[in-house]
């Protein structure tokens, strides 16, 4: 092993040693105020030591439910052309219905208001419907006691980021 082959080893330990980054799994263990545990040996990380990114930030979309108005559905039809007769062996009847014929109107109201048809909207992540809570698709839900989650260990251990849950596939 000659000097420079030494002086890198050397240097990898040393880094190792100081821990820069580090991948760390936890589990949240309270959402108010935020706390994550890593080994159950060691105090849960405080909130002031954890950044959260956008993966495990709530995200929500409203399921706007909504109607239509609409005006104006007043009509009503005007047959012509009814006049109408019968032969017979004794002879021919008079005509009936001649003239035209007013229907009465229909669709009375001036106003309709459709059902309410957003609510029955469903959005899927992964082959499972997303779930829906008080009106609103949750896209990302928050973090919530028990996730467990995957973080990225810096500055010696000081801070960590949350990169995102982790989800265990069943057998």
């Amino acid at each position: 092993m000659d000097l420079v082959d030494v002086l890198h080893h050397v240097v990898e330990r040393s880094m190792a040693a100081y821990g820069l980054s580090d991948m760390a799994i936890g589990t949240v263990t309270s959402v108010t105020p935020l706390e994550v545990t890593v080994r159950e040996s060691m105090a849960p990380l405080p909130a002031e030591a954890l950044h959260l990114t956008a993966a495990v930030i709530e995200k929500k979309i409203p399921l706007l439910a909504h109607q239509h108005v609409t005006n104006g559905f007043r009509h009503a039809h005007s047959i012509s052309g009814l006049s109408h007769a019968h032969d017979t062996a004794e002879g021919a009847t008079g005509p009936a219905l001649e003239g035209s014929l007013q229907t009465g109107e229909a669709l009375l109201p001036d106003e309709y208001t459709s059902d309410e048809r957003l609510r029955d909207i469903v959005c899927y992540e992964d082959g499972q419907p997303l779930p829906v809570e008080n009106g609103y698709i949750i896209l990302n839900r928050a973090l919530a006691v028990g996730d467990k989650v995957l973080m990225l260990r810096v500055m010696r251990g000081q801070q960590f980021i949350i990169l995102s849950r982790v989800f265990e596939r069943g057998n």
